[in-house]
């Protein structure tokens, strides 16, 4: 398969040779590269880093002209996103032998929210300090894994149970007091959830400003842009995927089997999928948004290592009516964080599905911090 330049860092795995041999200043940069892998919501790619090579730190930034102004005005799925990358460079610092420290610079919701003008367009959210340690060989499965990742937004096979040894390394991922991890597989609730996100889905359908604004992000399968969601990635065939981009831009009339289509994937997804996974935090903040990211990036990794598929239901828990519904059927008064599904495919030809585009690693990395 012919690797489309939006897609080429994933290919940068075979370029580095031998990691133990880099350099602090590459090894900073390849972390970054790491973190600029991880999954966000209508792959955004929110995250922005500072190396300072002297004092062997990474700040870690949001940039919130890439928070979605519709579906996301508190900025929480932004922060989980980033919460994902702070995860990934996390385990690839470990991996290389540098021990990091975590600071949180700011725990002001305001400052996370969707850009508007007259205000700072980038928010300074961590600082990771290194000390040199010896290297945690370990980790070397879960780092090739972030290289292999992918959402696969495809069905799954309900007859597949997800092993009972890695539900076992999924429970491990959260502390169950700030983060906690709530797995569904029985097909009654799997069944309750599945309506609740189809309401969710036709609640965006049927909202202009939802619909488009997922139409920015929506894009057709030929795109050479470096952000957002290609139709393939929804499975969706190249005509489709193009009506299905205009449609929701109101450049054309959306046809009504794309928006039923649409609606009913998720609705299907969740139904068949052997396994659903809710993440929930103490509080509804920054701190926690970052730490449920670093959980399910954790739990995504460990998946993808036993070749299990994952795919990411965020209307639910950004529709309010509706995450207040789900919230009591759920049965807790804690926050509804992160939602997805995992499985095995139904169509083995799903996997191959491609990565989603990529940001050129310099457009992510700043040259000061102001």
């Amino acid at each position: 398969m012919k690797i489309q330049k939006n897609c080429e860092l994933w290919e940068y795995r075979s370029n580095w040779g031998n990691l133990g041999q880099l350099n602090l200043g590459d090894k900073l940069n390849y972390l970054c590269l790491l973190a600029h892998l991880a999954p966000s919501s209508h792959n955004t790619q929110p995250w922005r880093f500072f190396i300072d090579e002297a004092n062997k730190i990474i700040s870690v930034y949001l940039d919130r002209e890439f928070v979605l102004s519709a579906s996301d005005i508190d900025g929480r799925q932004a922060v989980v996103s980033i919460g994902c990358a702070v995860e990934n460079l996390i385990c690839g610092a470990k991996y290389l032998g540098m021990e990091p420290t975590i600071k949180l610079l700011t725990s002001d919701k305001k400052k996370v929210k969707p850009f508007v003008e007259n205000e700072p367009k980038i928010t300074p959210l961590l600082e990771i300090k290194f000390t040199e340690v010896k290297p945690y060989l370990k980790l070397e499965k879960i780092v090739k894994a972030i290289f292999n990742r992918k959402v696969i937004r495809a069905e799954y096979d309900p007859q597949k149970p997800v092993p009972d040894e890695v539900i076992d390394l999924l429970k491990k991922t959260t502390d169950e007091k700030m983060t906690k991890l709530h797995l569904i597989t029985d097909s009654l609730r799997r069944l309750g959830i599945a309506e609740l996100q189809s309401q969710a889905d036709a609640f965006v359908i049927n909202s202009p400003k939802f619909s488009k604004e997922l139409g920015q992000w929506f894009l057709p399968n030929d795109t050479a842009n470096f952000v957002g969601m290609p139709g393939i990635s929804f499975g969706l065939p190249d005509d489709q995927a193009l009506r299905m981009h205009n449609g929701l831009l109101e450049k054309t009339a959306l046809q009504p089997e794309d928006g039923l289509k649409f609606a009913l994937a998720g609705k299907i997804g969740l139904e068949k999928s052997p396994l659903i996974g809710i993440i929930t935090t103490k509080n509804d903040d920054i701190k926690n948004w970052l730490l449920a990211g670093r959980s399910f990036e954790k739990i995504f990794l460990t998946l993808t290592d036993n070749d299990i598929q994952v795919a990411v239901h965020a209307g639910i828990i950004e529709v309010p009516l509706i995450k207040r519904i789900f919230s009591a059927t759920l049965g807790t008064t804690r926050h509804i964080t992160v939602l997805f599904r995992a499985g095995y495919v139904k169509k083995e030809e799903d996997k191959n599905r491609p990565h989603s585009p990529r940001l050129p690693l310099a457009a992510v990395i700043l040259s000061d911090k102001s």
